[in-house]
């Protein structure tokens, strides 16, 4: 998930989602139920964190990805809504996987498969005899 731009991108908005949630939940129970004013401090600085990271990771994929300002706005929106990201990964996991399976049919290490009879080796003879 980690190797490529868009699952490192994946990542930290499954992070950012997870910490959206929690930090709602101190806001809502701890803080105004309970009374605990410094209840979101902490989750507050991490979710503050995780959203920044997602953001910079948005602008970084979006060049390699081939994604379109409107596209972007659309997986920003989606980190502004409690269960966004949620609903978010199923098409980030998708185009992860399509850009991984082009960058494998386009990798330069993969050997030319149209190879001509002049370059394959031929069997001698003495070979066939054994």
């Amino acid at each position: 998930m980690l190797r490529t731009s868009i699952g490192r991108l994946r990542a930290v908005s499954l992070l950012e989602g997870l910490s959206y949630l929690i930090l709602l939940y101190c806001s809502i129970v701890m803080k105004r139920i309970q009374g605990h004013e410094d209840a979101i401090y902490i989750p507050g600085m991490i979710h503050g964190v995780l959203f920044v990271m997602l953001c910079l990771l948005l602008w970084f994929t979006r060049k390699p990805s081939g994604w379109s300002y409107p596209r972007c706005a659309l997986i920003f929106g989606a980190a502004l809504l409690p269960f966004g990201p949620f609903f978010l990964e199923p098409w980030l996991k998708r185009e992860d996987a399509r850009k991984r399976a082009m960058a494998q049919n386009t990798s330069p290490s993969k050997t030319n498969e149209h190879t001509s009879r002049r370059d394959q080796p031929q069997a001698s003879a003495r070979d066939e005899r054994s």
